[in-house]
């Protein structure tokens, strides 16, 4: 128990570290830190909402005639990010900051048990998996954004953010494509593999946008 408190307030002090010294670093050097860190979380939770796109989803049984089982599940996923937005504008406004991370990190989870449930549930109900799967990643960008804002280098740090918007959704496309093309993982199972893949780098990235300092503009 002696060593265990000990290890406890090394880390507690190694964090605290960190923390002061991005309170006492250059802007640009701030600016970078916070806006890769950021840019990894936000650009993590793609890797939960976008690889399914990569699967063509071809003579999925019982959709036969009915409309595109892709097309379906598009609009279902859409549909409980939507819904997420709406929930967020409370949840995310009234969340303390020294919650923000494991929301982040447990939001995401969720979405990929949906991922798995989307891989293991019959047919109809796969639809349903994916609306579940969509309705914790709305909140995510307020969560991360709440990191950012505040502060006399936002600007600069949300810009780094924004670019996730460019790269992460072909990016994680193409890991979805490789590990069924190459790795031979199903279709269904792909879109969980491929979050699966990507949330060690979400944790780390969560953990890094918590040393950050408190707000200062």
């Amino acid at each position: 128990m002696i060593a265990l408190a000990a290890g406890d307030r090394g880390m507690t002090a190694k964090r605290r570290s960190l923390t002061d010294l991005l309170a006492r670093a250059h802007p640009a050097l701030f600016s970078l830190y916070g806006g890769l860190a950021a840019f990894a979380a936000y650009f993590s939770m793609y890797a939960f909402r976008k690889p399914f796109t990569a699967a063509t989803f071809a003579d999925v049984p019982g959709w036969e005639g009915i409309v595109d089982f892709k097309i379906a599940i598009v609009i279902a996923q859409v549909a409980g990010y939507a819904v997420s937005k709406f929930i967020g504008v409370k949840i995310v406004s009234e969340m303390a900051a020294t919650r923000r991370g494991v929301a982040i990190v447990g939001l995401i989870a969720l979405s990929w048990i949906a991922l798995v449930l989307f891989a293991v549930l019959p047919t109809n109900w796969k639809v349903a998996a994916l609306f579940l799967n969509g309705l914790p990643l709305g909140m995510i960008w307020g969560l991360v954004f709440g990191y950012v804002e505040g502060r006399r280098t936002s600007e600069v740090v949300a810009a780094v953010l924004c670019a996730s918007f460019i790269v992460s959704s072909g990016m994680v496309k193409s890991v979805g494509l490789w590990l069924m093309t190459v790795m031979h993982v199903g279709e269904f199972w792909m879109p969980a593999t491929t979050g699966l893949l990507f949330f060690p780098l979400l944790v780390v990235a969560v953990i890094g946008l918590a040393q950050l300092p408190p707000p200062d503009g």
